[in-house]
This record gives C-alpha cells, sequence and structure tokens, in this order.
C-alpha cells in the first residue's frame, strides 16, 4: 500500500510539472498570438498612417499643378483682353510665346456655335457642349474626355472671354496622363501603384505607365471574401461621399493597404495601393519564427519579444526610408523636406533661411562625363552640404540636381551669413572626383524667413523665385530675395505683356555711343545700344535684355536693331560720304539661329552694305556655354566677312582659350580695368601678340584718357566722351570728323 501510495505519489508529482509545462505553454503561444495579433495591428495603423500622409502630400501636389495650370490660362487670358483686336492668329501667337505652351498640347477657341479652333489647325464641333462651357465666368477644369483632335484621352482649361459682340472661350488642352507626372516616384521600390480616378472609379492616371480609362472598382469587385467587399463597400460610399480614408485587404492570404484622399477638383480622388509585403514582409518571418520558438523555449518570449519589437521598429524605418529618404545621397527627399519643414516652421522664431542650389547645365555634366560622375558628383555635393552648414539642419534632395536646406542660425550675424553662402558657392564649385577636378557651376536662391512665416509653400516659391533669378548670372554666387525681386518679376511679366507691341510701334530706340581713337582723339566708330520707350519712360537694357535672352524675345529684338543700324548708316554714308564703322551686340540665343548669319547678310545689302561694314559683339559669358560650338559659329561669322568682337572681356571663365582659339579681332575690354593698370598691361601684351584691336568701356576722367594712351589702347569709349545718345545727337560727332 506505501509502495502503491508512493508510486501514485511519484505518478502524480511527474505529472503535475507535465500539467504545468503544458498550461504555461498554452498560455504562451496564446499570449504570442495575442501578442502577434497586436503587432500586426500596430503595423496596420502605422503602415496606413504613413500611407495617408504620402496620399496627402501627393494630393497636395496635384492641387497645387492644378492651381498653377488655372493660374496659366488666367494669364493667358489677361494677355488677350489687352489687345485691342484680337484675332484667332494672334491668340495662337500669345499662347506660342506663353508659359501655356510648355504645359498644354494645344489651345482651342471655341464659338457660341459650338464651333472649336484649335492651334494645330483643327476645327471641332462642340456644340453638344456649348452649355457647360459658357455656363461660368470662372475658369472651369473638365472632366477626363477622349479628344476628337486625337483621341488622347484628356482634360480641358476653360474660360469665358466677354468680346462685346460675341462672347469666345478660350481652351486650353492637357493630356490627362501628364498629371502622372507629379507623382512621388516609385512607391515603395516600384511595388505600389498611384492612381487618380473618379466618383465612378475610372482610372483618370496612374503611376505605372499603363493604359487609363478602366474601373478600378470592377478590378477591385474581382476579389471575395465578406470581409473585402465590405471594405469595397466602405470605400465606394467614402469617395461617393467626398471623404477620405485607408482600408486593408487580403488577396489569397497577402494583405495590400489603400489610402485614397478627395482632390476637391470635380469628383476626382487620389489612390495609393502598396502590398504589404513591400513594408512587412521580413517582419512576418519574424513573428513566425517567435511562434514556433515560444513553443520550444519557455524563456525564450523575453528575448524574442526584444527582437520582435527591435524588428518593427527597423521595419519602420525601412518604410520611413522608402518613403523619405534620397537613395543616391542618404538625404531626406522632397516629401521629407515638406512635412519636416511644416513641423519646423510652426516654432517659427525668425531665425530661418531656405537656400535652393543646384548644378547650372547638369544635364550637359552628364553627358560629357557619365552618369556614375554625375552620381559621385551630386553624393559629393550632399557631403560637402553637412560639412558646410552641419548635419543637424535639414538638408534634403529635391529632384535630380536641386538641393535644398533650411537653415536655422543662432550665432550668425549677417556679414558671417554672406560668408556662408559665398564658402558654399567655392566649394561646391570645386568637385574631386576619383582625383580628377572638376569645375561645375552653382546656382543658389535664398529666402530669408520671416518671423512667424510658416506657410513652406508660399516660403519655397520665394526660394525659388531668388534661385531662378540666380541661374545664369556668373558675376554673382547667389541671390537673396527681397520685394525688389517680386517687384522685378512682376515687372517682367509685364514687360513681356508688352514687348511685340513695342517692336511694332517702333518704341526700342538705338542710341549710339562713340569709340574714339586713342592717339587722334578723334571718334572713329560707334556701338549702337538699345533703349526702350515705354510709357514715357527710357527703359534701360540691363532690365528688359536678361527677359529677352530668356524667353527668345531677343532674336527678334536683335534682327530688329541690325536693321535700323543698316538703314542709318547707309543714310549717313550718302549724307557724309563716309562710311562709320557701327559694333552691335548679338546675344548668344541668336547665335543658336541656323540662318542668323545668312539674314545679316540679306539685311546689309538691302541697304546697300556689305558685312564687313558691321561689328558683331559677342559677350564672353556667351562662350561657357558647352552646348554650344561657339568655334564654329564664329567662323561662318567671320567668313561672311562680319569684324568679331568679345565683349566684358576678362570677366569670364575662359579668357585666354577665347583668344587662342577664336577667329576674333577686337577684344574689348571690361570697364572693371579701367583702373588696373598692370592687369590692362598683361592684356596688351597678349593683345598684341595675336595682332588684335584693343577697346576699353567706362572711360570717365582724363588721367584715364592718359594713362589709356600710354599703355596703346586702339580705342576708348566711356562717358568722358560720351553717354549713348540719339542718332541726332551722335549726328554731332559725325559732323566733327570733318
Amino acid at each position: 500500500m506505501n509502495e502503491n501510495n508512493s508510486l501514485k505519489k511519484q505518478e502524480k508529482n511527474f505529472i503535475i510539472p507535465i500539467v504545468v509545462i503544458v498550461i504555461i505553454m498554452l498560455i504562451i503561444i496564446s499570449l504570442s498570438l495575442v501578442y502577434m495579433k497586436y503587432i500586426q495591428n500596430l503595423i496596420d495603423e502605422n503602415t496606413l498612417k504613413n500611407l495617408g500622409e504620402l496620399t496627402s502630400q501627393d494630393a497636395e501636389n496635384v492641387k497645387n499643378k492644378i492651381a498653377q495650370h488655372k493660374k496659366i490660362l488666367d494669364n493667358l487670358v489677361n494677355q488677350i483682353n489687352e489687345e485691342k483686336e484680337i484675332s484667332n492668329a494672334k491668340i495662337f501667337e500669345i499662347f506660342e510665346n506663353s508659359l501655356a505652351k510648355d504645359e498644354f498640347s494645344r489651345v482651342g477657341i471655341l464659338y457660341e456655335d459650338g464651333r472649336c479652333i484649335t492651334s494645330d489647325g483643327e476645327i471641332v464641333d462642340l456644340s453638344d457642349d456649348i452649355e457647360s462651357f459658357f455656363s461660368s465666368d470662372d475658369i472651369q477644369l473638365s472632366k477626363s474626355r477622349k479628344s476628337r483632335v486625337d483621341q488622347e484621352e484628356i482634360n480641358i482649361y476653360s474660360k469665358k472671354i466677354d468680346k462685346g459682340i460675341e462672347n469666345i472661350v478660350i481652351l486650353l488642352v492637357i493630356e490627362t496622363d501628364n498629371y502622372e507626372k507629379i507623382f512621388s516616384g516609385k512607391i515603395y521600390n516600384g511595388e505600389g501603384n498611384e492612381y487618380i480616378i473618379d466618383s465612378e472609379g475610372i482610372i483618370l492616371a496612374n503611376s505605372n505607365n499603363r493604359e487609363n480609362g478602366y474601373s478600378l472598382f470592377n478590378i477591385l469587385g474581382t476579389l471575395k471574401g465578406e470581409d473585402n467587399l465590405q471594405k469595397q463597400e466602405k470605400m465606394k460610399t467614402d469617395i461617393k461621399n467626398n471623404l477620405d480614408g485607408q482600408i486593408k485587404y487580403n488577396i489569397s492570404g497577402k494583405y495590400y493597404y489603400t489610402s485614397y484622399e478627395y482632390l476637391n477638383i470635380n469628383d476626382w480622388y487620389l489612390i495609393i495601393i502598396t502590398p504589404g509585403s513591400a513594408i512587412a514582409q521580413e517582419y512576418n518571418k519574424s513573428l513566425v519564427i517567435t511562434f514556433i520558438s515560444s513553443i520550444i523555449v519557455n524563456f525564450g518570449i523575453l528575448i524574442i519579444a526584444i527582437y520582435i519589437v527591435m524588428s518593427n521598429k527597423n521595419k519602420r524605418k525601412k518604410l520611413y526610408e522608402l518613403a523619405y529618404v534620397d537613395k543616391l545621397t542618404g538625404l531626406g527627399n522632397y516629401n521629407y523636406f515638406i512635412e519636416i519643414s511644416k513641423e519646423l516652421l510652426k516654432n517659427n522664431d525668425g531665425r530661418y533661411h531656405l537656400i535652393i542650389l543646384d548644378i547650372d547645365k547638369f544635364k550637359t555634366f552628364n553627358k560629357q562625363y557619365g552618369r556614375e560622375t554625375g552620381d559621385k558628383l551630386l553624393q559629393q555635393i550632399g557631403k560637402k552640404l553637412k560639412q558646410l552648414v552641419g548635419i543637424d539642419q535639414l538638408i534634403t534632395r529635391f529632384s535630380n540636381d536641386i538641393f535644398a536646406i533650411l537653415l536655422k542660425e543662432n550665432r550668425l550675424s549677417t556679414k558671417e551669413f554672406h560668408k556662408l553662402l559665398e564658402k558654399i558657392n567655392d566649394e561646391l564649385s570645386n568637385a574631386y572626383i576619383d582625383g580628377i577636378k572638376y569645375k561645375v557651376l552653382i546656382s543658389i536662391g535664398v529666402y530669408n524667413i520671416k518671423k512667424n512665416e510658416n506657410d513652406i509653400f508660399h516660403v519655397l516659391d520665394k526660394a525659388l523665385m531668388a534661385h531662378e533669378s540666380a541661374k545664369g548670372n556668373y558675376n554673382h554666387k547667389y541671390e537673396i530675395f527681397n520685394e525688389h525681386l517680386e517687384e522685378k518679376i512682376l515687372k517682367e511679366h509685364y514687360f513681356e505683356t508688352k514687348m511685340n507691341e513695342g517692336l511694332e510701334k517702333g518704341e526700342f530706340k538705338v542710341f549710339y555711343q562713340p569709340k574714339v581713337n586713342s592717339q587722334t582723339g578723334k571718334m572713329q566708330q560707334a556701338e549702337a545700344l538699345v533703349r526702350w520707350e515705354l510709357d514715357g519712360k527710357l527703359i534701360p537694357p540691363n532690365e528688359f535684355i536678361p527677359l529677352f535672352e530668356r524667353n527668345k524675345f531677343i532674336i527678334k529684338l536683335d534682327t530688329y536693331i541690325f536693321e535700323q543700324v543698316c538703314r542709318d548708316v547707309s543714310e549717313w554714308k550718302n549724307k557724309y560720304n563716309k562710311l562709320i564703322r557701327v559694333s552691335i551686340n548679338i546675344s548668344k540665343e541668336h547665335l543658336l539661329e541656323k540662318n542668323f548669319v545668312k539674314e545679316y547678310c540679306n539685311i546689309a545689302r538691302k541697304y546697300n552694305l556689305m558685312p564687313e561694314d558691321f561689328e558683331l559683339e559677342i559677350t564672353e559669358s556667351a562662350t561657357i556655354d558647352d552646348n554650344v560650338d561657339l568655334v564654329a559659329l564664329l567662323n561662318e561669322i567671320k567668313k561672311a566677312g562680319f569684324s568679331i568682337a568679345i565683349d566684358d572681356f576678362g570677366t569670364g571663365y575662359s579668357s585666354l582659350s577665347i583668344l587662342q582659339n577664336m577667329p576674333i579681332d577686337v577684344i574689348k575690354i571690361d570697364k572693371s580695368f579701367v583702373n588696373q593698370p598692370r592687369m590692362l598691361e598683361i592684356m596688351m601684351i597678349i593683345a598684341n601678340k595675336l595682332e588684335l584691336k584693343t577697346v576699353i568701356e567706362g572711360v570717365e576722367t582724363k588721367e584715364q584718357v592718359i594713362e589709356l594712351q600710354n599703355l596703346g589702347i586702339d580705342f576708348l569709349q566711356g562717358y568722358y566722351y560720351s553717354r549713348p545718345v540719339r542718332k541726332v545727337v551722335f549726328e554731332k560727332f559725325i559732323e566733327d570728323m570733318f
């Protein structure tokens, strides 16, 4: 009995630990299942939150782009309204010369009878839509529709114009898939998809270059399962009621996350769909390992739990990097900049500066040295910016070669801040890649953010204005936004609306400035300069020439001025029986025109003159462009008979190579060297060695004249002799020659 009791007791003692172990294992398994469910819900919550933020960001980008399109149409209509008499051809011309040309595929003019005439020569019947287009005085954006010209999927921006007798509507046509350019790019390594749909689920644009026009609802409707169907119905209901949301659904055991946001434009929605495998594939493996380990090892639960927490943290970091980090440089991207800037500027104390910079002609650099070298240059810029401004500042790579820095300075004075900008320019301009030195040009725009100013898009617009002003300006290392710059931009817009009218009305006047022989003191030559007589005031060329070079109007103006000069020179030849050699400035944009040399020769002969009677001045900065085979162009000009002068000599980057390789006749020394005799001596040695004539600008005193005469400079030009004057005043100089 005692033995039996002992055996039973031993069995009982054996069974109890087994039961305890089984109970503990069951508890651990249950806790593991609950914990895994909790973690999965946490992943879902964080994923949907981040996806929602990305959707909101891209939705904002789409809305901003559409607002920009409306502004372009508004500006176009304003230009049309400013015309006293308007024709279809004039409207098409205004379109061709405006920003709308870059954004839209065509412009149309819709009449009240439904007849629409397009800029590409088509006549389309829109009578069935006439009421919708004429129903409002505001700008309207149509739903997506098939083009009746080329059957492409399009949207139409429209605005009515009251022309008195008959109203018309200006239509700007944009292909719907152009909205795809606004998307963030490859979402989650290309596994995510981004769409713009309407309230019926029809796909208007997508991020994967697929055909549009299909119903997203129909595609999602193939997903079976009660849970999926409920979530689809919720999404459809939300979209019908203009509500935003996020959902997760299951396809054959694989999870997908969806975020949708109303664009408040027509009935459009922005939708992002991404598979859970792109976000938590590795983490799901960790969950399996945790589950198995929890069954085998009791004490492993603590270690595995820690591992899961860390793994979750790492996966969130990976998700964050996919959405907000530029892979090439390791810097934040555009989305990161916008999100962090918004947070920082909430407590803006007036010590923030926004700096935008890029590399001039970066595409040319890539073409010349290779994409790999270009990537290394971008990486080097990212590292240098961290060293120059500090890793605690917000440094991002917007896109391509554009970088943005939100700098908060605590101790820098204004002078020190300017020194920092100069240092950034100097350091980035000289790049050493694989032991080879590369010289690049950096454009920097700066906006000093005012206290309590927290609209990042407004701030960004101003910084970009400053950056655009800095582009191509090789005399300044950076441009800081100020009210004058904003006024300048508004003034330039006004100039653009008046430039064609000014040419037709003869508002552009030719002024002449004498060039005096340094030894005889007599005027022998002259330079033709342009002034714009607008609204009763003379506008100096530095206010409109850079603008005209950017919008290519300079080509028309150059030709107009050359013909005016030919007319004047021909008149003087007949009146005084003496030929006055006149130099005329030629812009870089004009040099790129295929037939400009032939055209100039024909104009000269029209007035019984020869190309040999003129000197064409080309600024030294025009020689910096690697895209221009300037030697070939100048040889063509030289062969035609024109004399060639390099203007503003000494201010560029490659003066000696210019003199050595190019067929020039004259160097026109910049006025900044007038009081630098040692530099002038060096220039004269080179000029004499190469048998080049010399002209110097900016002569203002008798002492300067004597010094320049002693140096042997051939011709002097400046206020000491005369300012640029009108033709009738200049003729007195001609009379003094006899």
